[in-house]
């Protein structure tokens, strides 16, 4: 066969073919114009219900690439390639196996990506605290989440350590909870040191009324009497810089408010008391009282 009658005989094949490669061409072309739409329209509707970001990406990839996969097929079908598609879907299935080995953290991580976007433990804003990093979370991808720590750090937690470890969620429901504790002299009348405090608590800014603050007594020891004074701030009312702090200025100032309560009232503080034996009785010990 002669270049001519090969040209003419390849030439006659591909005009044959040209219809199918035309309507495969335009299927193709409406599967992946419906796709864009369509994730366009997703995308409008999830921003108006101001869902997460990895939420609307994650969505708007999924519905794109569901119709670019279907007039792939569909394409591919026309032109009478369906076993060329199944040897590629075979081929591929064990690809996906073998780098799915080798790149196991990096899929575990975006898997569990995909977790934290329908489960939504946190979202954009929230405090959260891991495996001692505590910060705010600025962004959520589907690998990784990114926080920025009150000290200015930006540190970015994989998300299998999200899912697979204990989370602390400051800001769930904006309440938090604050204690401290201190001590009184054995003879101090503790129901009044009650009282004082929890009036003090009536003319704070900021500290919670409903939950109620509380001043118990939680310990009786040698020398002193322990009490616990807890109250519950709202993390949604305070100032943003309050709310990266976790109202810890709020903290500060009332235990601040309280030492000098106490100080005003003639509260005494426990002085620990040291008992010094001498069982040997060789030297006299020199005791120098102070009034």
């Amino acid at each position: 066969m002669g270049l001519r009658e090969l040209f003419l005989d390849y030439y006659g094949d591909l005009v044959a073919a040209l219809p199918a490669f035309t309507w495969a061409l335009i299927i193709f072309t409406t599967f992946v114009f419906l796709g864009w739409f369509i994730a366009r329209i997703a995308e409008k509707r999830l921003s108006k219900r101001k869902q997460e970001a990895i939420i609307r990406v994650f969505l708007v990839n999924f519905i794109k690439w569901v119709f670019y996969l279907m007039g792939f097929i569909a394409a591919m079908d026309i032109l009478g390639m369906g076993g060329l598609l199944g040897g590629i879907v075979a081929g591929a299935s064990i690809s996906a196996i073998i780098v799915g080995f080798a790149f196991k953290d990096i899929a575990e991580n975006f898997v569990s990506g995909v977790i934290l976007a329908f489960s939504s433990p946190f979202r954009t804003g929230d405090i959260i605290e891991l495996n001692n990093f505590r910060g705010r979370v600025t962004r959520i991808h589907l690998r990784m989440t990114h926080i920025r720590t009150s000290d200015g750090r930006d540190v970015m937690l994989p998300n299998a350590s999200i899912v697979k470890n204990p989370l602390t969620n400051f800001t769930r429901d904006g309440l938090m909870r604050y204690q401290f504790t201190f001590g009184v002299d054995t003879p101090t009348d503790v129901g009044k040191v009650r009282t004082m405090i929890m009036e003090y608590f009536t003319k704070q800014a900021g500290v919670l009324q409903n939950p109620a603050p509380s001043v118990t007594v939680y310990e009786l020891g040698d020398y002193s009497v322990g009490v616990r004074v807890a109250f519950w701030v709202d993390l949604f009312r305070e100032k943003k810089k309050d709310r990266i702090e976790l109202a810890e200025p709020i903290l500060s100032r009332v235990m601040d408010g309280v030492k000098e309560l106490l100080v005003e009232n003639d509260i005494n503080m426990p002085g620990k008391i040291v008992e010094l034996k001498n069982y040997d009785n060789l030297d006299p010990i020199a005791v120098k009282s102070v009034q």
